[in-house]
């Protein structure tokens, strides 16, 4: 019972060590770093098994070849955009019209779960175009006369 629980708490720890590494969003070169150093701790102080420690080594080298850029486009992600595009539909023209229409502007900061407040604040307030407001003060403004609200709702 003892070895299970020495096990158990090795194995714990090392899986606390990637949960903090991924809740800090530590850069890939650190990650790797501290979880290469912290599975080296675990293979040389706890007597797991060799055949966990040679899986956990394979699963880490999986890890740590990711911090080859070149490796990772042509063989992972390269792959991985093929298998993707076999499984979505074509673009209609009105999706590509649609994004190629304009910026993200600030939904793109929204998305990013941190967005930069000051880049809102500091833009100017909109401003209607000679020829909006004409239309704005004009036919708006005579439809909205021409409207009975008693009798719309």
């Amino acid at each position: 019972m003892g070895d299970f629980l020495a096990w158990l708490v090795w194995t714990v720890a090392l899986l606390g060590v990637g949960l903090a590494l991924a809740y800090r969003r530590a850069d890939l070169e650190r990650s790797t770093l501290v979880l290469g150093a912290s599975l080296l701790a675990y293979s040389l102080f706890s007597d797991s098994h060799w055949l966990w420690l040679a899986l956990l080594w394979v699963l880490f080298a999986g890890l740590a070849s990711l911090n080859f850029t070149r490796f990772r486009r042509e063989w992972i992600s390269a792959r991985a955009l093929r298998i993707y595009k076999t499984m979505v539909p074509e673009m209609s023209s009105t999706e590509r019209e649609a994004l190629e229409a304009g910026t993200v502007w600030w939904d793109a900061e929204l998305f990013t779960g941190l967005p930069d407040w000051s880049v809102l604040t500091s833009l100017p307030a909109p401003r209607l175009t000679e020829e909006e407001q004409a239309f704005v003060d004009g036919p708006t403004e005579e439809l909205c006369r021409m409207l009975d609200d008693w009798k719309i709702t």
